[in-house]
């Protein structure tokens, strides 16, 4: 297997599964807090059920923007445009992985510390790890909207995968960079955060495919 079918394979499974992961699993066997304090008692409850889906979730997040480094690295060049803008993406997909096995491995740190040692001020510290934890993901989303737009430019510059393909990577990166400006608007709909969140689930798998039938 060459790198161009482990990146498109990449693409195309790990977001199917993150979703099914993120939405349908851990909500079902871990369940959904409202506060940090509720998120620990639930992570500290199920603690190998927690373990067991922190690994497997971690690998399937990591594979996602790996498959991105992967395929941007293919295309790293500096003496083009397109090749210079492929290497930035890289290195920013590079990052956003780092960042995935953080966010992911800190909450081993709240499950692993004995029941008799998480009162006071080390359960007010293992309700700030779960805080700072969950705060990574909108980092994490910025960085692969930046990335986004970054490996789109290059891939329509380069043309060697499908236009359209190549076309809806960079709108979505677009898409959830304005998500990230307006965040700071009151009352806003539910669905300006739900649509590029689900388009940045669909946009991997498309381009996961076209670059799988791609020639280069």
């Amino acid at each position: 297997m060459n790198s161009k079918t482990l990146s498109s394979w990449m693409l195309i499974v790990a977001p199917v599964l993150f979703v099914l992961m993120l939405f349908v699993v851990w909500p079902a066997v871990i369940g959904e807090g409202k506060t940090a304090a509720e998120d620990v008692t639930n992570l500290r409850e199920n603690r190998t059920a927690v373990s067991i889906l922190l690994i497997v979730g971690t690998i399937i997040f990591a594979s996602m923007s790996i498959g991105y480094t992967l395929l941007s690295w293919a295309r790293a060049d500096g003496s083009t445009r397109e090749g210079t803008l492929a290497s930035i993406a890289s290195i920013i997909f590079v990052g956003i992985t780092t960042m995935v096995f953080i966010m992911m491995g800190t909450k081993f740190t709240v499950i692993g510390t004995p029941a008799e040692k998480m009162i006071g001020d080390r359960l007010i510290e293992a309700q700030w790890v779960m805080v700072l934890s969950d705060s990574m993901f909108p980092s994490i989303m910025l960085a692969w909207a930046f990335g986004n737009v970054v490996l789109g430019s290059a891939l329509l510059l380069e043309n060697k995968i499908n236009k359209i393909a190549s076309g809806f990577l960079l709108a979505v990166g677009i898409l959830m960079v304005i998500m990230h400006l307006l965040a700071g608007v009151e009352d806003k709909p539910a669905v300006m955060f739900m649509v590029p969140m689900l388009l940045s689930a669909i946009s991997p798998i498309v381009l996961g495919i076209f670059n799988l039938r791609s020639e280069s």
